[in-house]
């Protein structure tokens, strides 16, 4: 309700604030700090982090498959950074994705592994079988 000469009742919505203060805009007034990143501000999670797979992921890397070993390692190392900052779900992502990388790498690695040995294998039986003519 206005009248002619005073100022608006403060409880009535109105888009001015009657008494000429602004409401605080993160980084936008001396004093405030800037907007904090995203998924930050309700600190470090409670619990045990997910589990993070960074000795599996070197095992792989370094007895399995090269590319999906290192593809495991940096997710894996990404686990705690993300739990740290508050980014439960980051956290999670990363460690299913460190897992998954670092199972493909195994069985890649495998699957190569099994390939040369019946390759060796065949090239070995069919050398002792060539005729010198």
């Amino acid at each position: 309700m206005s009248t002619p000469n005073g100022p608006q009742d403060p409880y009535q919505p109105s888009g001015e604030n009657p008494y000429g203060q602004q409401p605080p805009v993160y980084g936008q007034q001396p004093g405030y700090p800037a907007a904090p990143p995203p998924g930050y501000g309700y600190g470090t999670p409670q619990g045990a982090p997910p589990p993070n797979y960074l000795v599996w992921a070197i095992l792989s890397t370094i007895f399995c498959c090269l590319p999906l070993g290192i593809a495991s390692i940096v997710f894996s190392t990404q686990v705690n950074s993300k739990w740290a900052m508050g980014d439960v779900q980051g956290a999670y992502a990363s460690s299913g994705k460190a897992k998954k990388f670092a199972m493909w790498g195994a069985i890649v690695g495998a699957i190569v592994i099994i390939l040369y040995v019946v390759f060796v294998f065949i090239i070995g039986a069919n050398v002792g079988f060539q005729s010198y003519t």
